[in-house]
């Protein structure tokens, strides 16, 4: 299925339901209420960003960020905590479309690596990222 009108956009309160649902699919045995309070800890912090793709309203995928300091550089470093896309709309540019917003966001606030947070078993789904060096 390709997808065209995918739109990057900001958490919505009413989207941990969806978003817990899609970290089911990728075999995590997570709750909406779980979701939610991770994102209640995360939303308040400068350091963190909770990204979803949608189409037609319909919430297809998310990205959750981090900003570390590093202690070696000047700059920050960007981890990408989390990222799932919907298993019906997969290899259709939404995974990509999410990367592109991560790495926007980690410029924005002065990130200069970039790391992603990936469990071994899903090796065929780890993100191409560019280097992010400024």
């Amino acid at each position: 299925m390709k997808t065209s009108g995918i739109l990057i956009c900001e958490l919505r309160s009413s989207d941990h339901v969806t978003i817990a649902l899609l970290l089911q699919q990728l075999g995590y045995r997570t709750t909406p209420a779980l979701v939610l309070q991770k994102i209640e800890a995360m939303l308040p912090s400068p350091m963190d960003e909770i990204t979803v793709a949608s189409v037609r309203e319909e919430v297809i995928g998310s990205i959750s960020l981090h900003v570390l300091p590093l202690f070696h550089v000047a700059g920050s470093l960007g981890r990408i905590t989390s990222m799932v896309v919907d298993e019906r709309y997969r290899g259709n540019g939404v995974g990509n479309a999410l990367i592109d917003a991560a790495e926007h966001w980690f410029r924005q606030v002065g990130c200069v690596r970039l790391e992603v947070t990936s469990g071994d078993h899903r090796q065929a789904a780890h993100p191409s990222t560019s280097a992010m060096v400024s």
